[in-house]
């Protein structure tokens, strides 16, 4: 009798420690998928879910508001994603607010989040719709690591190459470390580099001095005015000289005629030919004249005259 009641003792208390761990387990499930409080539906449509299911959490700010009701077709290009949400939380949820579908870590389930909006005050409504961004996919992160590692080993192949040039004394730079000669040119340019640029930096001070000349062309109306009517002078000097060398090549200019008619420069020629043979007839008429008995007083005379004028000279010199 003892022994049997021992038993139904143990086997009501093992009864009741299951129910109440039934009870709890279904509180527990139940709080989790929305089942015991008020809630209202919201809809988003994604061209790709990336592996979202039926009771994966729904996220806004961070929080876990409630869960994935139904995923559905529309059409071969577009699915509707049914969420349970927590009432409370309606009135954070603006029209303008976005879904996305993200994962709870690396390789965690995928998580609906919510964003918030930022332009509309308008609340949403029940079984009312959000819009929705296109997901990021692991596959798609792997291909940029994958590119990503392809593009280091390139770049540390060419740093490979690039070094063993510079080991083995080629190039310009393997010049720059280890040839003096060529280190010390560089140094020189430099210096001169230098040199040239504290010499533009005095020029641009001497430009900018308002006493020096350079300035007062720049800044100096009198100046400007000055240069501008020499240039406009010139202008003109330039023009008349244009139109002398119109004249000059006009054929009815005596000039012209001058440098270009060959009959002309023939006739001039043996004009001055004939003047020369004149001079120098009257050269020998004079010197005939001379020893001529009647004209003879009169050059002795005159050679008398000049050679007093010429004493006459020496000895206002000599004074």
């Amino acid at each position: 009798m003892n022994k049997s009641s021992n038993y139904t003792w143990k086997l009501g208390m093992f009864v009741i420690l299951g129910l109440a761990l039934f009870i709890v387990t279904v509180y527990f499930i139940g709080k989790s998928q929305n089942l015991f409080g008020s809630t209202f539906r919201l809809n988003s449509h994604f061209k790709n879910v990336s592996g979202l299911k039926v009771g994966n959490n729904v996220r806004f700010s961070g929080i876990n508001i409630g869960t994935v009701k139904k995923i559905e077709f529309i059409s071969d290009s577009s699915v509707v994603v049914n969420l349970i949400i927590k009432e409370e939380i309606q009135k954070f949820i603006k029209t303008d607010a976005v879904a996305s579908i993200g994962s709870d870590g690396l390789m965690g389930d995928k998580v609906l989040t919510i964003s918030p909006g930022t332009s509309s005050n308008e609340i949403v409504k029940d079984n009312g719709t959000i819009a929705s961004t296109k997901a990021v996919e692991l596959e798609d992160l792997m291909k940029g690591l994958r590119k990503s590692v392809d593009n280091a080993q390139i770049i540390t192949l060419q740093l490979s190459e690039f070094s063993l040039k510079i080991n083995k004394g080629k190039g310009a730079l393997n010049k720059v470390l280890t040839d003096e000669e060529f280190a010390n040119g560089i140094q020189k340019t430099l210096t001169n580099l230098q040199l040239s640029s504290d010499e533009f930096l005095v020029f641009t001070k001497n430009m900018n001095d308002k006493n020096g000349t350079l300035s007062k062309l720049m800044t100096n109306p009198y100046y400007a005015n000055s240069i501008e009517k020499t240039l406009s002078n010139l202008e003109k000097s330039s023009n008349e000289f244009d139109a002398f060398t119109k004249k000059l090549n006009n054929d009815k200019g005596i000039l012209s005629k001058l440098v270009s008619n060959e009959r002309l420069a023939t006739s001039l020629d043996s004009s001055l030919t004939n003047i020369e043979k004149g001079s120098k007839s009257l050269l020998e008429i004079e010197e005939a004249a001379k020893h001529n008995f009647l004209l003879r007083g009169f050059f002795k005379k005159k050679k008398k005259t000049e050679a007093k004028k010429e004493n006459e000279l020496l000895l206002n010199k000599d004074k």
